[in-house]
């Protein structure tokens, strides 16, 4: 009887020690703990994201809490994908200061995929987006998307298949953009509105503009000044425009290498522009989007343009006549568009070098002032003008 009752004592030990603990409530999803580690971050905090896809219904966003690293464990490694996203539209909005997001990739947002808003210090190191359905007028705006911010560092990142910008730096001063990769936007490298950027060492290629110097009315920052683009490899932009009609970046024609939209002081050198089939390198007026705007201090012509010591290389090819500024060059060039095409709307109120265009040391190039203002008469392709030197911009510090 005694060995009898300590055998049915062991046994109801070992079944009770083998059964599974009941919780209490249910496990939080990854989604939700990190949620929560953002909302709970303090100033100084790194949050790390493991290894992994990691999938998520809603936007995830950061307030108010300066100094905070987001941290993956490598771009190809730490993958946040959004294509289940129910609520919210970007993948991460921030507004905050001293921000450093590295080493990691967002994937699939139902908009923005990362914006940055309000920031002194922003820095994306190591960062991709893309949407992987491809290039489609449905997927996000912007995948890197600082705007009205200070101090921008975006270095070694990629961006993919955005329906307006792959790289977008807006409304913002002191903006730093390097060694980074697009493809497949609609602009892959896109500042507007801004002060004094430098964006050199990049790689842009199947977009439809490679890159693209903006200044537009109607906005609280405006008449954007002191951008330096250097070294910059651009080239085979010839991907059908795919932004939804409205946008200002729909109007840009399939093989646009780089586009200069009534921006000053803009110094273009060094770099290796190939392979466009509408033009590599436009300088335009905001006349030229035939958009009326009521911005009384807004100034919507391009001057103090510097561009120089650059390879540009192209062969003779139909424009992109879905677009009116590919038709319009189609029409005039017939399949064989210049090197540099300038809209010839020039500043009235600028003197001096603020109002010059400089072409220098380019090589054996093709160039048209197609003298838009007197409706096309009389285009000037002779370089001999414009064969002159601006004072060189200086390197912008963060």
């Amino acid at each position: 009887m005694k060995k009898t009752a300590i055998l049915f004592l062991t046994a109801g030990v070992f079944f009770a020690c083998n059964q599974p603990v009941k919780k209490n409530k249910a496990e939080k999803s990854f989604e939700t703990q990190l949620q929560e580690r953002l909302l709970s971050a303090k100033a100084g905090d790194v949050i790390e994201i493991a290894e992994g896809t990691h999938k998520f219904t809603r936007s995830l966003s950061l307030d108010g809490i300066d100094n905070v690293t987001i941290k993956g464990a490598g771009k190809d490694k730490t993958i946040l994908s959004f294509k289940e996203q129910i609520e919210g539209a970007e993948g991460l909005k921030i507004t905050a200061n001293g921000i450093i997001i590295s080493d990691l990739t967002v994937q699939d947002t139902k908009g923005d995929a990362i914006k940055v808003q309000e920031s002194d210090g922003v820095t994306f190191r190591n960062v991709g987006v893309t949407w992987t359905n491809g290039p489609d007028s449905a997927n996000g705006a912007y995948g890197l998307y600082p705007v009205t911010c200070k101090n921008v560092l975006i270095e070694n990142c990629e961006a993919s298949a955005a329906s307006d910008a792959g790289i977008y730096v807006g409304q913002s001063e002191h903006i730093v953009v390097r060694n980074c990769k697009v493809w497949e936007n609609v602009a892959g490298i896109e500042i507007e509105n801004s002060i004094y950027a430098d964006v050199y060492d990049n790689e842009a290629y199947n977009n439809t503009g490679g890159v693209l110097i903006f200044d537009l009315p109607e906005l609280p920052k405006k008449n954007g000044h002191h951008i330096r683009v250097y070294n910059n490899n651009v080239h085979d932009n010839n991907l059908p425009n795919f932004s939804p009609i409205g946008n200002t970046v729909a109007l840009v024609p399939a093989g646009t290498g780089m586009l200069i939209l009534a921006t000053r002081e803009v110094e273009f050198f060094n770099n290796t522009v190939k392979n466009h089939k509408t033009t590599s390198l436009a300088v335009v007026s905001y006349m030229t989007t035939e958009k009326p705007f009521t911005d009384s201090l807004y100034n919507p012509f391009p001057s103090a343009i510097y561009v120089h010591d650059n390879t540009f290389e192209q062969t003779p090819a139909m424009p992109d006549t879905s677009r009116a500024l590919g038709k319009l060059t189609a029409m005039l060039f017939q399949g064989n568009s210049p090197h540099i095409l300038f809209d010839g709307f020039a500043d009235p109120a600028a003197t001096g070098e603020d109002g010059r265009i400089c072409i220098k040391n380019n090589g054996e190039i093709s160039f048209a002032n197609i003298n838009a203002p007197s409706g096309f008469k009389e285009i000037k392709t002779d370089l001999a003008e414009y064969d002159c030197e601006l004072s060189r911009l200086s390197e912008v510090e963060l």
